[in-house]
């Protein structure tokens, strides 16, 4: 019984390495084939791509856009209180109640308040070295434009006297 469990257990490691021959001379012959045939992974592109002394140049001109972007959207950022008051205003009707006067109020408020502080807003902006003239445009533009809603609301209300109301009645002659 023992002989016959040993043969078994040299059959096997000659089982393994025969395995092991085989593989070996596998991954010889595996390496006798030339490189040229086989072709390059998926994604691989050859070359040089170390940084070089333009990579400096080309993120500054990326963060000069960053900023640009950036003061182009604090630019039109009165654009969304437009809107907004819009709605507010529509929602308080004609009557003079308290809430439409608060409302008003706020909403005259607001673009004086950004047209006075046009200066600060841009602050963070200017350092960088970045033409502001026309984002500061149409941040004028856009406060100048709420302030212009209000103005027409105030005058539909009856708040806000206009020409026609001041000049004197013409009177009417009896022929």
């Amino acid at each position: 019984m023992k002989n016959r469990a040993s043969h078994s257990n040299e059959s096997k490691a000659a089982t393994r390495l025969k395995f092991t021959r085989n593989y070996a001379l596998e991954e010889e012959s595996s390496n006798t084939v030339s490189t040229n045939k086989v072709s390059p992974p998926v994604g691989y592109f050859a070359g040089d791509f170390r940084n070089t002394g333009d990579d400096s140049n080309v993120r500054r001109i990326h963060m000069d856009e960053k900023i640009k972007r950036s003061a182009m959207a604090t630019a039109s950022s009165p654009m969304k209180q437009i809107l907004m008051t819009g709605v507010m205003m529509f929602m308080s009707g004609n009557t003079l109640q308290i809430f439409s006067i608060m409302m008003l109020g706020m909403a005259m408020w607001t673009p004086i308040r950004g047209l006075l502080e046009t200066g600060k807003v841009f602050e963070r902006y200017e350092d960088r070295g970045v033409d502001l003239v026309m984002p500061k445009l149409i941040y004028i533009a856009l406060n100048l434009g709420g302030f212009a809603l209000v103005c027409w609301k105030l005058s539909y209300m009856g708040l806000l006297p206009s020409t026609w109301e001041l000049s004197p009645v013409p009177r009417l002659r009896m022929v």
